[in-house]
C-alpha cells in the first residue's frame, strides 16, 4: 500500500470516528436566518449535546441527536408572504430517513411501524412555502414519536395559532423542540426515544415579547404558557439567546387555539396602513384553510 493511500485510509478510519462520536457536526451558518439575531439556541447543559449533529434544511434548520435518533428542536423565521406562499401548494406526505446522517444515528420508517406514535413534525409541513420545503419536513430528522391525541388536536391547535401570529404581525421567530423529563424514558422499536414533553417558543419582533407553550406528550391535552426563562430551567435550553432579559422573564399572553383569538385590532390596522395587506384574507378564511388542513391530516393523511 503506497503512503498515499495510508493515509486516505487513515483519514477515512478518523472520520468515522468523529461521526459515530458524535464530534463532527454541519454547520449552521447556511441557515443561520432561521435565528433570530442571527444566534441558534443555546444549551445550559452540555451533556445534552452529546452525538449531536446541527442540520440545515430549506426552510429551517434543526439540531438532531443520534442518542434519542429525534431531533432536539427545529427553528423557522416565518414571515406573511411564506405562509401565504404555503397555501398555494399541495400538501404531499413523503417521510424519509436524513442521509447526512451516520446510519448509527439515523431513524428509520420501520421504527415508527405499529408503534402507537405519530410520525410528528416540529417544523410543521403547513409553514413550507415551497415543493423544496415540504420535502425536507418530512425528513424523519424533523419527525418524533408523537401521541396521536396530542399531534392531532392540541399541537394542531398550536400551529395554527402561530401561523395566525405570523400574518397578524408580519414575522415571528419559532423554535419548536421536544424534553426528555424523568427516570423512566419511553423507546420505539428499541431505537428511538419518545420525548416526555413537546414545546414551541416564539418570539414577536414587534412587539418584542416571547412565550412558550409547553405540553406533554400525552393524551392529556393539558398546554402550559411559560416564559423562555422557565423553559430554560425545565429543558436546559435558552432557545433566544439574543432577545432582552425582559422578553425572557415574561410569557406573552399566547392563545391555544383560533377559537380563542379575539383581538385583532393590529393586524387590522397592519392592513390600512400596508397595501400590500389589502390582499390578505380575513379570520374566517384563515381559520377555514387551518380547518381544511386539520381534516386533510386526520382523515386522507394519517
Amino acid at each position: 500500500m503506497s503512503v498515499a493511500m495510508l493515509f486516505v485510509k487513515l483519514g477515512l478510519i478518523l472520520l468515522s470516528v468523529l461521526l459515530s462520536s458524535g464530534a463532527w457536526a454541519g454547520s449552521f451558518d447556511n441557515c443561520k436566518q432561521n435565528f433570530y439575531a442571527v444566534t441558534a439556541p443555546d444549551y445550559l447543559n452540555q451533556k445534552l449535546l452529546n452525538k449531536s449533529m446541527e442540520l440545515c434544511f430549506d426552510g429551517f434548520a434543526t439540531l438532531y441527536s443520534g442518542a434519542s435518533r429525534t431531533p432536539l428542536w427545529s427553528a423557522e423565521h416565518l414571515t406573511r408572504e411564506r405562509l401565504y406562499q404555503a397555501e398555494q401548494i399541495p400538501r404531499e406526505d413523503s417521510f424519509h430517513s436524513e442521509s447526512r446522517l451516520p446510519n448509527s444515528m439515523q431513524a428509520q420508517l420501520a421504527d415508527y411501524k405499529n408503534s402507537g406514535y405519530d410520525r410528528g413534525h416540529l417544523a410543521p409541513n403547513a409553514d413550507m412555502a415551497n415543493t423544496s420545503q415540504q420535502y425536507d419536513s418530512f425528513s424523519l430528522a424533523n419527525i418524533v414519536p408523537q401521541d396521536p391525541r396530542n399531534n392531532r388536536y392540541s399541537w394542531k391547535n398550536i400551529e395554527s395559532v402561530t401561523r395566525y401570529l405570523t400574518k397578524k404581525h408580519g414575522e415571528v421567530y419559532v423554535v419548536t423542540g421536544v424534553v426528555f423529563a424523568g427516570k423512566k424514558v419511553t423507546q420505539i422499536n428499541n431505537r428511538v426515544l419518545v420525548p416526555s414533553h413537546m414545546f414551541k417558543a416564539v418570539y414577536v419582533p414587534q412587539t418584542e415579547q416571547a412565550g412558550v407553550y409547553y405540553s406533554p406528550n400525552d393524551d392529556s391535552e393539558i398546554v402550559e404558557i411559560i416564559s423562555v426563562d422557565e423553559l430554560a430551567l425545565r429543558s436546559g435550553i435558552d432557545v433566544f439567546p439574543a432577545i432582552s432579559s425582559q422578553a425572557k422573564a415574561a410569557a406573552m399572553p399566547l392563545e391555544i387555539s383560533l377559537g380563542d383569538v379575539s383581538d385583532r385590532g393590529d393586524y387590522d390596522n397592519k392592513k390600512k396602513a400596508d397595501p400590500k395587506a389589502d390582499q390578505e384574507q380575513p379570520l374566517w378564511y384563515l381559520i377555514l384553510i387551518e380547518i381544511l388542513h386539520w381534516v386533510v391530516d386526520n382523515f386522507f393523511k394519517k
